[in-house]
C-alpha cells in the first residue's frame, strides 16, 4: 500500500513539472495576406494553426494587415479603388471602408495603443514619409518631411514614440521618433539592411529583420531599445523577414522562405522551439497578432 501512494504522489509530481515546463501553446489570432486563391486577400488563422479563415474577395490586392489593440477591427492596403490606400474593416471582414484617399500609395498601417491613431507610410510628392491619421479619418498629419525612404512605423508600447526604417543616411536603418515627428534619431548602425521593426510588448527590447546585402538573406534579430546588445534570433537559409511579437511577448511570428516560397513561422521569444506555422506554395505573408 505504501508502494502504491508513493508511485502515485511520484507520477503527479512528474506531470506537474513537465506540464510546467513544456513550452505552451502559442494563442491568439493570427492574420496575413496570400495569393493563395489566386489574388492577394487577407486572412486569418488561429495562432496554433488551427482554423484558416479568408476575410476579403476582392479583385484588386489587399495586402497588410494590422489588428487593432482590441481586436475588434484590421486596418490594410487595397487598389480596389485604383490606387493603394488604408482601409477598414470589422475583425469578421466586415463593414470594410476606405481610410486615406490621395493621389499617392499608402501602406503599413499601424495603431497607435489606445487605438485612436493608425500611422502609415506614404508615396506622396515623389517621396516616401511617415503619416499618422485619426482612426476615424480626421486629423491626418505628415511626421517625416527626409527625401529619402521612410517606411514601416510602429508605435512604442506606450504611444509615445514611433520606429520607422529609412535609408536616409545610405543604407536601411532604424530609427525613432517622438509621436509627433520630433526629435528623430537613428538607433542601428550596421553594414546590412535593418528593417521590420518591432517594439516588444514590454517596450525593452526591438525585433527586426536583418541582412540582405545584396544577398538573398535575412535574420530576425534583438536589440535593446537603444540599438545596443545587438544578437541573432534566427540563423536559417534564405530570409526571414517581418517578425512580429505575440500580444504577451513569449512568441514571436514571422514569414520565411525555406522551401522556395514564404510560409508563416511561429519561435519562442529566445529563438527557440521554432515551428512552421503556414505551408502553401502561392506564399503567406505580413502576419499580425491579436490575442482576441
Amino acid at each position: 500500500m505504501y508502494r502504491l501512494v508513493w508511485h502515485i504522489w511520484l507520477v503527479c509530481i512528474m506531470v506537474v513539472f513537465f506540464s510546467c515546463t513544456s513550452p505552451t501553446t502559442p494563442k491568439g489570432r493570427i492574420a496575413f495576406y496570400s495569393q493563395r486563391d489566386g489574388n492577394a486577400e487577407i486572412y486569418v488563422i488561429n495562432a496554433d494553426g488551427s482554423h484558416l479563415e479568408r476575410l476579403t474577395y476582392n479583385d484588386a490586392k489587399d495586402v497588410c494587415p494590422a489588428w487593432s489593440p482590441d481586436g475588434n477591427m484590421i486596418a490594410f492596403s487595397s487598389n480596389r479603388d485604383g490606387n493603394d490606400e488604408i482601409y477598414l474593416m470589422q475583425a469578421d471582414g466586415s463593414n470594410q471602408q476606405r481610410l486615406t484617399e490621395s493621389p499617392g500609395s499608402e501602406f503599413h498601417a499601424d495603431w497607435s495603443p489606445d487605438g485612436q491613431w493608425i500611422a502609415f507610410r506614404a508615396e506622396r510628392d515623389g517621396n516616401i514619409d511617415i503619416y499618422v491619421i485619426r482612426s476615424d479619418g480626421t486629423d491626418q498629419r505628415r511626421l517625416t518631411t527626409d527625401p529619402a525612404a521612410d517606411h514601416r512605423p510602429h508605435w512604442s508600447p506606450d504611444g509615445q514614440s514611433i520606429l520607422f526604417g529609412s535609408n536616409r543616411d545610405g543604407n536601411f536603418e532604424i530609427y525613432r521618433m517622438n509621436r509627433d515627428g520630433e526629435n528623430q534619431q537613428r538607433i542601428t548602425e550596421s553594414s546590412q539592411w535593418e528593417i521590420f521593426p518591432r517594439f516588444s510588448p514590454d517596450g525593452q527590447t526591438i525585433v527586426v529583420a536583418s541582412g540582405y546585402g545584396g544577398q538573398p538573406q535575412a535574420d530576425i534579430r534583438i536589440m535593446n531599445v537603444d540599438g545596443s546588445e545587438e544578437r541573432a534570433l534566427t540563423t536559417l537559409i534564405g530570409r526571414e523577414e517581418n517578425p512580429i511579437w505575440s500580444p504577451q511577448g513569449d512568441f514571436i511570428v514571422f514569414q520565411a522562405e525555406q522551401s522556395g516560397n514564404f510560409d508563416l513561422y511561429i519561435m519562442s521569444a529566445d529563438g527557440s522551439d521554432s515551428r512552421q506555422l503556414t505551408n502553401h506554395p502561392a506564399g503567406d505573408y505580413w502576419p499580425t497578432w491579436t490575442s482576441q
